[in-house]
């Protein structure tokens, strides 16, 4: 019977507020990254790496048309 009760409680602490106080604190971190990463970049005078949208979109049909 104990056992079962601090399983429960186990498993209502874990879903209820580890998980999501990980969850906030990784999507905080990943924001965090992005941000200081493209303020590096614009710092050095980088431009992005990926390219533009119609560079995309024929990237993709090329792709698409070699099936």
């Amino acid at each position: 019977m104990v056992k079962n009760i601090v399983f429960f409680l186990g498993c209502i602490l874990a879903w209820f507020i580890v998980l999501p106080i990980l969850t906030i604190f990784g999507l905080i971190a990943l924001v965090g990254y992005a941000t200081v990463s493209q303020l590096a970049n614009a710092a050095r005078g980088r431009a992005a790496k990926t390219p533009d949208a119609s560079t995309a979109r024929e990237i993709a049909r090329q792709v698409c048309l070699d099936r």
